[in-house]
């Protein structure tokens, strides 16, 4: 299960936060069936929990070992738990770019304490040291608390010119994040990588790869054809992320993007009109032609 606790943000705006966590007694109070085939991140959670459990021999009704393939040939699997293959026709290691490869996760049950063993049963195959570790899904990544962009207009005065250049822009830094998923701690990085504006007109809305510039450098802008009275822009940015888990160096892709949506408050879209007058309007507001 997957849960999302409360976020404390820091100073340097790195938020806290809690995805997920697993509890010993969820793989290691009892037999379950269904472990058959697992995955390596999720057989090494029940070896984990099972290590924590500490059960004694005595009464434990199932046991895990990670121990080698042997005679992958034959028609049952075999494991070198109670002795070397012998024979040992080569079982497949995966090659893991120099790491260590992670010996397959063996099961064996009893149904009661003075039972005997059941025959050890592979339930995880050979895998890499980071299949071990979780992943940071795009549900995980969706759930984290992203603070959305501030929109700047230019001009910002409350209302902008019909048929010139409105410029908009926001900031395009980052958010750190530190998180806890299933017991592991998770360094995330969210990187806003596309930008859609809404201008609440009856135009399209602008999508770009570019946060926008203030004048005279702008590059994102809207020219509005018609007067308004609460026209209001939004924008929907598009974040990626990267993590990284505890004792271990690689940065990995969150496969998948969240969203977070911005709105500006409203303002008028005007027109003026260019008059002669015979002085400056702000030396004299109340000659005609300044109104």
């Amino acid at each position: 299960m997957r849960r999302l606790a409360a976020a404390v943000p820091l100073t340097i705006a790195l938020l806290v936060v809690t995805i997920g966590s697993a509890k010993a007694d969820d793989f290691a109070s009892r037999a379950d069936d269904d472990s058959i085939g697992l995955s390596a991140f999720k057989g090494e959670q029940q070896l984990r929990a099972y290590t924590r459990a500490a059960v004694s021999p005595r009464i434990e009704l199932f046991q895990l070992r990670r121990a080698a393939l042997c005679n992958v040939t034959s028609g049952t699997l075999e494991s070198d738990i109670g002795g070397a293959c012998a024979p040992e026709d080569g079982s497949v290691v995966p090659n893991c770019d120099g790491d260590q490869p992670v010996q397959p996760l063996w099961r064996r049950d009893r149904a009661t304490s003075v039972d005997p063993w059941e025959p050890w049963r592979m339930i995880a195959g050979w895998a890499c040291p980071g299949d071990l570790l979780p992943t940071l899904t795009a549900e995980d990544f969706r759930r984290l608390p992203l603070t959305p962009q501030v929109i700047q207009m230019q001009p910002d005065r409350g209302w902008v010119l019909v048929n010139k250049e409105t410029i908009v822009l926001t900031d395009p830094a980052e958010q750190p994040f530190r998180t806890d998923l299933f017991g592991y701690g998770i360094d995330v990085i969210a990187t806003p990588t596309q930008y859609s504006w809404d201008f609440s007109d009856d135009t399209r809305r602008l999508t770009t790869d570019s946060p926008g510039h203030a004048y005279p450098d702008f590059d994102v802008f809207h020219v509005y054809a018609q007067p308004a009275s609460a026209a209001a822009i939004s924008l929907t940015t598009t974040w990626s992320g990267r993590y990284r888990v505890d004792g271990d160096d690689e940065w990995r892709d969150v496969v998948g993007t969240a969203e977070t949506t911005s709105v500006t408050a409203p303002f008028e879209v005007v027109e003026r009109r260019s008059h002669l007058v015979a002085q400056d309007c702000n030396e004299n507001p109340d000659q005609p032609g300044c109104g």
